[in-house]
């Protein structure tokens, strides 16, 4: 306890005692989160009014018998859910109950956001490239190319190896830029060479843009609904608020997303023009230029998330739709990824967008991350400049539309129904027959060791809607135990 200051009763909560308490049943939390966890139902139950201020870092760690590390942490993680103050000089202090709901548009503000089964979250997340899982994000492990692959590294062992004795360009490496460069050409999309940032996938490039732009806790930003489980999970991990604008067929909802503009006046605006997660949908030609319309009439930047891009047929109309290509830039951020197409663990990605916006991306990439992983950018460059890349995403589309009429007409014998059966992409968004509550069929199928994602998963808020949706992986379905187990379950 610091030496003169009285300890307000309330702390005599926080101590080794409740925080063991806290951890066994909460089923044996980290230290971190024990201590995020015992502050927070204090908070919650009103043992901390708003305005305390909590006990040192120091005196923590000795009541707790934790370290300093330990308790840093879990009040940098209570600051960033909005439970706590950091006053520079003067510690940390009670906001209240935490940051506002995430809510979904029009919702009722009695609703609560859903809470994500981390369980099967992790478990969706960690999935190996091997056998079949129809929840999973992943392309099966022998899809890959891993002759190519094996070439490239061969490549790069010949080389010299001195540039790995530098940190290499912030920017990323600049013989892959200029491929990329030249491969967004492709798509009609003009991009000086230093607005094009490598990262570490797609979820380094979101990662950066957040910390750089949206560092306000309790900032408002739209996003589609449903969407992205992960991006969703990354802007409530950053305190924001997002608000969902519900994702049509044929993109976002261009009225509600007036009408949240009216109310929340927001600065981003996250969607997928091409081959959205979960849907597989892309959005239309005459929604495209209405989107860009409002981002102009609101003031709002877009951030087009285009992962799953390289899996569009290159012929197809829509493949030139991209919102960044039609903007070219000035109200779009544009990020890409080679980490579902190469391979997962590989990590290499990109962004690009404007001038301004990439200034700031530079500033926190040189502090956050000093440069993206040389070995992997540089397997990257290998692919595109042999031209091994364009070949083997030809073979990943070629696979997918083998395989893809043949899961949706499984799927519909077993009683389900589509509202869009896509022409590409490796998703079919399904709804389950006979008023199923999809999130109960996962679970009763991930106690038997298959994994599943429901609609649940992809949803901003609790209204139901997406109860019965089930998101399936084309590539992982047919033929698979899950299936077999799947469809015993809808024949019971």
């Amino acid at each position: 306890m610091v030496k003169g200051r009285p300890r307000h009763q309330s702390d005599t909560r926080l101590n080794k005692k409740n925080l063991d308490v806290v951890i066994h049943r909460h089923d044996r939390l980290s230290l971190v989160d024990g201590i995020f966890e015992m502050v927070a139902e204090q908070i919650k139950g009103g043992h901390l009014a708003t305005g305390h201020r909590l006990v040192s870092v120091r005196q923590m760690a000795e009541d707790c018998e934790v370290s300093r590390d330990t308790v840093v942490r879990g009040y940098e993680k209570l600051v960033a859910h909005g439970h706590l103050e950091a006053r520079s000089g003067s510690g940390f202090f009670v906001l209240g109950g935490g940051r506002a709901p995430l809510r979904q548009f029009d919702a009722p503000l009695s609703q609560r956001p859903v809470l994500p089964d981390w369980k099967r979250l992790r478990t969706l997340q960690s999935v190996s490239g091997e056998g079949g899982s129809p929840g999973s994000g992943l392309l099966p492990a022998d899809w890959l190319d891993e002759q190519a692959m094996g070439q490239a590294l061969r490549a790069m062992a010949r080389a010299s190896q001195k540039p790995l004795a530098a940190y290499g360009d912030v920017y990323g490496y600049l013989p892959l830029r200029l491929q990329l460069q030249a491969k967004l050409k492709e798509i009609h999309l003009q991009v000086p060479i230093d607005q094009i940032m490598v990262t570490a996938g797609a979820s380094d490039a979101l990662h950066l843009l957040v910390l750089s732009q949206l560092r306000e806790a309790g900032e408002t930003v739209l996003i589609e609904d449903p969407c992205s489980f992960l991006l969703m999970d990354r802007l409530m991990a950053s305190g924001l608020s997002p608000v969902g604008i519900p994702r049509e067929t044929d993109g976002p909802d261009i009225e509600a997303l007036r009408r949240a503009c009216e109310q929340y006046h927001p600065r981003f605006f996250f969607c997928s023009a091409v081959l959205h997660n979960p849907t597989c949908t892309h959005i239309a030609p005459h929604k495209a230029y209405q989107l860009l319309r409002l981002a102009e009439e609101f003031d709002f930047i877009i951030v087009e998330d285009d992962t799953y891009g390289d899996l569009m047929p290159a012929s197809s109309a829509t493949a030139a739709m991209r919102l960044a290509s039609l903007d070219q830039l000035k109200r779009v951020v544009y990020i890409g990824s080679f980490s579902k197409t190469i391979a997962p663990g590989l990590r290499v990605g990109f962004i690009c967008g404007p001038g301004d916006i990439m200034e700031w991306l530079l500033v926190y990439r040189s502090v956050a991350g000093i440069a993206a992983p040389q070995l992997g950018e540089r397997v990257v460059y290998q692919l595109l400049a042999e031209g091994t890349y364009r070949h083997h995403c030809m073979q990943l589309r070629m696979r997918l539309d083998q395989c893809r009429q043949a899961v949706a007409d499984k799927l519909i014998g077993l009683g389900c129904s589509f509202d869009h059966v896509p022409d590409a992409g490796m998703y079919l968004w399904a709804t389950l027959p006979d008023e199923l509550d999809a999130g109960g069929v996962a679970d009763t199928l991930h106690e038997q060791g298959h994994q599943f994602a429901p609609g649940n998963l992809f949803l901003s808020m609790d209204n139901h809607q997406f109860n019965r949706k089930m998101r399936f992986n084309i590539a992982r379905t047919l033929g698979s135990p899950a299936l077999t187990a799947f469809e015993a379950l809808l024949r019971t």
